[in-house]
């Protein structure tokens, strides 16, 4: 003896598809689209104790521009560095002039460009490496060239100043990729969790 099917059965212009009557077929339907070989996880949310997940996420926010700002609020370092090429009249090239007149563009440029190419490339890449693996990186990046940056703060440079503007200026495009690379895989891991983690991580960028 055959039963007729008691589900639901709608027409759209392309497809047709059924709701099931029986509402925990449908929840089952809705989780588990095909059998795993596991019990599936519990559906409770764990408790962030202490705030924890939101302080963690908050100090995430601030250290991913962090390294950024550095560069671009540190116009009196800059300025003496580059302070041999400040007038055309030392001697020197009068393209040299222009490092230092026009430093902030320069900055801007070396910060944007890679930052875009970073970020297209990540959302790329963003099924073939896994984000642990990109946050360490960009962080472990991040970290080296603060090294190397602060080694040459104590380095004197006036004797070859062009040469420490393209040192800066790559190091500012490497830079500027990582924190890319950084902040869109956080932002992409803020998913998993709820929403307070998102405004938390928002809230550490301003």
């Amino acid at each position: 003896m055959a039963f007729a099917s008691e589900d639901i059965a709608y027409h759209s212009s392309n497809a047709v598809y059924r709701v099931p009557s029986n509402r925990h077929e449908a929840d089952q339907e809705a989780l588990l689209g095909k059998p795993l070989d596991y019990p599936a996880p519990g559906l409770q949310r764990p408790e962030d104790r202490f705030n924890g997940a939101y302080i963690i996420f908050f100090c995430l926010g601030i250290g991913g521009l962090l390294p950024w700002n550095f560069f671009v609020t540190a116009k009196e370092y800059w300025a003496f560095k580059l302070r041999n090429c400040s007038s055309p009249a030392s001697g020197k090239d009068p393209e040299d002039a222009d490092i230092l007149n026009y430093f902030e563009s320069y900055l801007a440029v070396a910060s944007t460009v890679p930052s875009l190419l970073f970020l297209v490339a990540n959302f790329l890449l963003v099924n073939r490496i896994r984000v642990h693996v990109r946050v360490l990186a960009s962080l472990s990046v991040s970290l080296a060239i603060f090294v190397v940056m602060a080694v040459l703060v104590r380095v004197d440079t006036s004797s070859w100043t062009r040469g420490f503007f393209s040192i800066a200026m790559a190091c500012m495009a490497i830079i500027s990729s990582s924190s890319t690379i950084f902040n869109s895989s956080v932002y992409g891991l803020t998913g998993s969790f709820p929403m307070r983690n998102a405004q938390a991580l928002i809230s550490g960028t301003t």
